[in-house]
């Protein structure tokens, strides 16, 4: 918060581009230092904060925003009493986070960035998967998924083809598209509950109690 402050009040005044693309699958802690889930408060609650405290900067220049998220948002569902009550079950930390977690984290990366292109409609808005690509993501799997990833090895692409949707996206005009999600540079329709307006408007409202929280103790 201390850096993005910094850079929003000096020499940075406009911001076109952001690209939001950490990620994290079965990480070694269960929980972020505010409490968080951590898979979800990496993948997700952190880009919507980061994206917040720089909104100021990419609305005037009708900025782009990127959310690199993954088709295995399909592997899970979510629903909304997971969002109730004032510590949602969405963001409890729970004992071995895992694919489901990672699964969770990319719907909500999904609703994010098509709430996100409603609420600010000035800005243009895109999440996106971008393949299945040879990365350290599978650093803090066990050695049993690390063997079965292993047998995957022939699936993978590499970093550079894995960025082309991204860059894609951050750079081609898809303002007539905005708020979707993209693969392998084209929309990609999408299934399921991530396409759920009452989702997206609640996962909004509660990401956005979790960041005021925040942001006062600090």
């Amino acid at each position: 918060k201390a850096v993005v402050s910094t850079q929003s009040t000096g020499s940075h005044s406009e911001l076109h581009i952001l690209v939001n693309n950490a990620g994290v699958v079965s990480p070694p802690i269960i929980a972020t230092e505010q409490g968080i889930e951590a898979t979800t408060g990496i993948n997700y609650l952190g880009h919507f904060f980061l994206t917040h405290l720089l909104k100021e900067l990419l609305i005037p220049v009708k900025g782009r925003v990127v959310v690199v998220a993954s088709d295995a948002y399909a592997f899970s569902k979510l629903k909304l009493d997971m969002m109730e009550s004032k510590k949602p079950k969405i963001f409890q930390p729970v004992s071995k986070p895992g694919v489901h977690e990672y699964s969770i984290s990319n719907i909500c990366r999904i609703l994010y960035a098509n709430e996100l292109s409603k609420r600010h409609p000035d800005l243009t808005c895109a999440s996106l998967h971008p393949g299945i690509v040879k990365t350290h993501l599978d650093r803090s799997f066990s050695k049993v998924w690390k063997y079965c990833c292993c047998c995957w090895t022939c699936c993978l692409v590499p970093p550079e083809e894995g960025a082309e949707t991204s860059l894609y996206c951050a750079t081609i005009d898809i303002s007539i598209h905005n708020g979707m999600y993209f693969k392998d540079s084209h929309v990609e329709p999408l299934k399921g509950e991530v396409l759920n307006t009452e989702l997206q408007e609640r996962l909004w409202d509660i990401s956005m109690a979790v960041v005021n929280d925040f942001m006062e103790t600090q």
